[in-house]
């Protein structure tokens, strides 16, 4: 299994930081690629809840589907999708930290037969590609307001 991991101080709470993340619609918000993110299935967002993401990639748009298989409150969120035989997984883990929160973003890869080959340069275009990702969710968040309890 190939990967990376970002972490980042977000000057939020995790509840707040959480209602981001937790959303796949909310990436539009703040990642310019993606155009748009259409939950899929009825009810509310848990494990096994399904997105359709379009993005933008080199020029080209593209659809994959996304899925919750992580869904702790105020505490982790886990997204996989699968393309041409490789499968990616985020984890998103939140702690608190003084008023705010420490958002770790890891990214596994993995892939049978002769795609695990591949593997290391899926790795390292995917760390290129998404390397901001957490200093735009951070500006995107600390920017909002969100309404009280």
């Amino acid at each position: 299994m190939k990967g990376f991991q970002f972490t980042e101080h977000i000057s939020r709470p995790p509840r707040e930081v959480f209602a981001v993340i937790s959303d796949p619609r909310q990436a539009t918000g703040f990642l310019d690629n993606i155009t748009s993110s259409v939950k899929l299935t009825e009810g509310p967002i848990g494990v096994g809840t399904t997105f359709r993401e379009t993005r933008v990639v080199h020029g080209k748009e593209s659809s994959a589907d996304l899925l919750i298989t992580e869904h702790e409150p105020d505490s982790l969120v886990g997204v996989s999708t699968e393309a041409e035989g490789i499968t990616v997984t985020y984890h998103y883990r939140l702690d608190p930290v003084g008023d705010g929160t420490r958002l770790e973003w890891s990214c596994e890869f993995e892939a049978g037969g002769l795609r695990r080959m591949m593997l290391p340069m899926v790795a390292t275009i995917m760390k290129k590609e998404d390397g901001d990702h957490l200093q735009r969710l951070k500006t995107y968040i600390e920017s909002r307001r969100f309404e009280t309890a």
